[in-house]
């Protein structure tokens, strides 16, 4: 079993028993580059050690997953995920060691690793935040004290263990004003007398390097400068120092994941700039093709606009203040399209602390702001569903609360028996208005269900002709008594197709409803039904007052109301049609409309000529339009 489970395992393992490494795989061997003999037999303790574990993460104490650095047998960091697996036994321990991805300094830092074999000034990276030294070449190592000038002894240790004095010192301040700002930090000449051969003095630059937006390393370059002070050719090496810093920014530019553009002081010349950045230009100034264009060009010359815009006034600023501005959600026009930006203006400081050059930094935040704005639109819409439901549920409820009023005043008065006729034509109304609250609430929850996904169909095997004849002549009574004349039409006697009738009945109704409410006395609506083979077509035609062309875009949308004028016989908050809508898109089918205003409507349904193999025989189709359901259905024409 125990066999079973490590076969499994493809990750570089450890496995522990009583705290002692029984066990390692071939990937852990070839991974770390330590030999088994190096490995077996050791104390988890031991391991962590020879490994160069992090001392915050000890194997024995995980309980599931953590994440740090390890060092190969030839001293390459390596940052991995250590998880932890319990082993067949409860004495038994096995932990995993999956590398992140990309995660490699020698391959992140190729660009520059002939500087680290050079070996002419000090150069080391930490990480961050615990500042363990992940890199150092020889020269960096000379300038520690003697137990740490080797590499076993100091790699992978933290700085405070390798750098004599460090806890306390004004160069603990310098490294965590870095980590704090996230800035360049530069100085020069630095003097420190906590080493043993005393007061030293030391040129340093201390580079914070982000990845996806997060502080990742910290690249130092430094250079005891003790004996230069005492020599004048000390300036001769300070120039190389800063050619040298150009050299490593001009390389660190082009290995960033964001646009930027390198300034020059005062005259705002572009020094350099990076292929996302160039990218850019050329989507706003497509008569630019190449880099060499543009350099040493004035960005004033480049864009006309930028004399007079937001962006000379932050310029302004870095070159007044010597500090960081920003210029937040600038819109853009890119190929047609809107884009929004971060933009950063960072002042980059030699020695003297005067500005060499400025650093434009562009952050593209267009999704942030779409989907801001996606919000800010679905809000407003919610508060114009709280207002129209509102609305709906006032009316009906006035009308019943007056109702009421007026029957208690009868009552008191002891004249109900003399205003018989008033009060059955009162109640009348308020069966009608609680049809009308159950219809707006059926509408209101039935559409929730669908937009959550549990609004369910009850698919059977029905004969659409007949399900739509006995929804129209349940409705002639309703028709004759507004003298309007409804006519069923149809092109064949039996269609059968898998629908759920009940909703069919709804879908119906509804556009009847709509038909009567926008027709006079003596108007006319053709219901038909037509074979199209593949589909149904179910039509509903009125020749009542019709819609303009601009409303028919916005008659599906939900809570939408056309100009008042169109809607006088009637109320209603324009919820129906959009139910109707996505119940027709649930069946598989479409809706669309016609019409004129003056000369009528033509609702048109298509539905899928499919049959379902199962069908549910409680809900098989025999007379599905019952009196309450069309009382509730067409509760909003008036009576």
């Amino acid at each position: 079993m125990r066999n079973t489970l490590i076969k499994k395992i493809m990750e570089p393992f450890l496995h522990s028993r009583d705290g002692i490494i029984i066990e390692v795989n071939k990937e852990f061997v070839n991974f770390t580059g330590f030999t088994m003999d190096e490995l077996l037999g050791k104390s988890l303790i031991e391991i962590g050690n020879l490994l160069k574990i992090n001392p915050k993460i000890l194997l024995d104490s995980i309980s599931s997953q953590c994440s740090g650095y390890l060092f190969t047998k030839s001293l390459n960091a390596r940052e991995v995920s250590i998880s932890f697996l319990n082993g067949i036994k409860t004495n038994e321990k096995i932990y995993t060691f999956v590398e992140k991805l990309n995660s490699r300094l020698e391959d992140k830092l190729i660009f520059i690793e002939q500087t680290f074999t050079d070996n002419i000034q000090g150069l080391a990276v930490y990480s961050v935040p615990d500042l363990i030294l992940l890199k150092a070449n020889q020269k960096y190592l000379d300038f520690l004290q003697p137990s740490f000038n080797k590499e076993e002894n100091s790699i992978g240790r933290s700085i405070n263990e390798i750098v004599t004095g460090f806890v306390g010192s004004q160069v603990e301040v310098i490294w965590d004003n870095v980590l704090e700002t996230q800035k360049t930090s530069s100085t020069k000449e630095f003097r420190y007398n906590k080493l043993e051969r005393g007061i030293t003095n030391w040129d340093s630059i201390l580079t914070p390097i982000s990845e996806w937006g997060e502080l990742k390393y910290i690249f130092v370059t430094t250079n005891e400068v003790t004996e230069n002070i005492l020599n004048k050719q000390s300036i001769k090496r300070q120039n190389e120092i800063i050619k040298e810093q150009k050299e490593f920014l001009n390389r660190m530019i082009d290995t960033l994941n964001l646009p930027i553009i390198r300034l020059s002081c005062p005259y705002l010349r572009i020094v350099d700039i990076n292929k996302k950045a160039f990218n850019i230009i050329k989507s706003l100034r497509p008569n630019v093709s190449l880099i060499g264009q543009i350099k040493d060009m004035k960005v004033e010359d480049l864009f006309k606009i930028f004399k007079s815009s937001e962006y000379k006034h932050c310029v302004s600023g870095v070159l007044k203040e010597k500090k960081t501005t920003y210029l937040n959600k600038e819109k853009q026009i890119i190929n047609g399209e809107e884009v929004y930006w971060n933009i950063i203006f960072e002042p980059m400081l030699d020695v003297n602390g005067e500005i060499q050059e400025i650093l434009i930094l562009i952050i593209d935040v267009t999704p942030e702001i779409k989907s801001n704005l996606i919000i800010e639109k679905a809000l407003k819409s919610q508060e114009e569903l709280i207002v129209n439901i509102s609305h709906e549920l006032k009316t009906p409820l006035n009308v019943i609360y007056s109702t009421v009023q007026l029957l208690k005043l009868y009552y008191s008065n002891g004249s109900l028996d003399e205003n018989k006729d008033s009060v059955i034509k009162y109640i009348d109304s308020m069966k009608q208005n609680c049809y009308r609250l159950t219809r707006l609430i059926n509408n209101i929850v039935d559409t929730s269900k669908i937009e959550a996904g549990y609004f369910v169909l009850n698919l059977s095997n029905n004969n659409i002709v007949e399900v739509i004849e006995e929804i129209v002549m349940s409705v002639t009574n309703y028709t004759e008594s507004k003298g309007i004349n409804i006519i069923f039409d149809m092109d064949i006697e039996v269609k059968v197709i898998a629908c759920d009738p009940e909703k069919i009945e709804r879908i119906v109704l509804n556009l009847l409803s709509n038909a009567i409410k926008f027709s006079e006395f003596g108007d006319e609506i053709l219901v038909e039904v037509k074979d199209k083979n593949e589909f149904v077509e179910i039509s509903v035609k009125d020749n009542g007052i019709g819609m303009e062309e601009k409303d028919l875009k916005m008659i599906f949308d939900r809570f939408k109301q056309l100009d008042s004028s169109l809607s006088r016989n009637s109320e209603g908050m324009g919820i129906g049609l959009s139910l109707v809508k996505s119940i027709i898109e649930l069946h598989g089918g479409s809706i669309y409309v016609e019409s004129e205003l003056g000369k009528g409507s033509k609702f048109t349904v298509m539905l899928p000529s499919n049959e379902v193999f199962k069908e549910n025989m409680l809900y098989k189709s025999k007379m599905r339009s019952k009196n309450e359901n069309i009382r509730v259905e067409l509760s909003d024409i008036s009576s």
